[in-house]
């Protein structure tokens, strides 16, 4: 084994998160890297947690790249949000929340007696808008690495999602049928997309709307963070040398976004930045299947973590890291 892993756990306020710290089988100490999950990244190794949804895979995204930083002499951190997996704590806390935490684990993971001083973070989907707003009120890394990173509003985001959604109920009663049985509120969402789009447009804290004769509503509250920081703002903050990191056939997160947030990067002259697009892969650079019904379907229930990775990742990262933290 070239690596070795122990449980390691973080006081916040209010929690203690549970994570796990991977290192190398060498002399210490070491550059490390923080690992910031996307939305459905529950639990360390960026899964969810099945106390939320059932019968979703486990990717095990994290802890492979986990592996692959520490077999090039990199340690790494990850873990359970608060109130999921180990982690105690209400589940669900708001975005504000969030970062404040990853902002706790940040310090923590910066005084560890195994970092040598050089550290690095990264973070997956929304994990990579919670990494520049830790990078901002934390500090800055020596490398950063946004994969999958959202550009865009958070309005355009779920319009892109529900679109997709509702072009597939659009082919026939067969396939809404088949929507409203999987995920209700995949197929409630897509027909209330023009209410919900507006709605988070105009900052309403709910919106309310009719599907089937069903009086329906939706809570945006939550939302109020990421609307008062849009995400295409927080790549101003980011000074770090910066990898950005995408799959051509992202079905969450448009890979147009990936080039937006370079210009954007570089319009705030961060120009030590790199762009990588891994061909064929899908958010988690799995390779979705090939036929536009499976895929459209597995990514509705999330099957599609159960995918194989493109075997560029988790290499295209090591590599970066490697390069920027030696």
């Amino acid at each position: 084994m070239t690596f070795r892993e122990e449980d390691r756990s973080v006081e916040v306020d209010g929690a203690v998160l549970a994570g796990t710290l991977t290192r190398p089988t060498t002399d210490g100490p070491w550059p490390m890297t923080l690992l910031l999950g996307g939305t459905f990244s529950d639990l360390r190794d960026a899964d969810v947690d099945p106390r939320r949804r059932e019968g979703v895979p486990k990717r095990g995204m994290y802890k492979i790249l986990a592996h692959g930083l520490a077999k090039a002499g990199i340690a790494s951190y990850r873990f359970d949000r608060r109130g999921a997996g180990e982690s105690t704590g209400e589940f669900g806390v708001e975005r504000a929340q969030e970062v404040a935490d990853a902002g706790a684990v940040w310090r923590w993971v910066r005084e560890l007696p195994e970092c040598n001083g050089r550290s690095a973070m990264l973070g997956h989907s929304a994990g990579a808008y919670v990494l520049c707003r830790v990078a901002l009120e934390v500090g800055q890394p020596d490398a950063a690495v946004l994969q999958g990173a959202l550009y865009r509003s958070i309005a355009e985001l779920l319009r892109y999602n529900y679109s997709l959604v509702r072009d597939y109920i659009e082919l026939g009663e067969e396939q809404a049928a088949w929507v409203r049985e999987h995920s209700l509120k995949a197929f409630e969402d897509a027909h209330m997309m023009d209410a919900i789009v507006d709605a988070i447009e105009r900052a309403d804290p709910a919106v309310e709307g009719e599907v089937d004769g069903v009086r329906i509503t939706r809570d945006l509250s939550s939302l109020r963070y990421d609307l008062e920081f849009p995400p295409e703002d927080q790549f101003l903050l980011l000074e770090a040398p910066t990898l950005v990191l995408h799959s051509s056939e992202d079905l969450n997160v448009p890979v147009e976004d990936a080039f937006d947030t370079v210009a954007a990067l570089w319009a705030a002259g961060n120009r030590d930045v790199e762009l990588r697009i891994l061909p064929g892969g899908n958010h988690s650079f799995q390779f979705d299947a090939e036929d536009y019904e499976t895929r459209v379907q597995e990514k509705i229930t999330m099957q599609n973590f159960a995918r194989p990775f493109d075997p560029l990742y988790p290499a295209v990262v090591v590599d970066y890291l490697a390069r920027r933290l030696s």
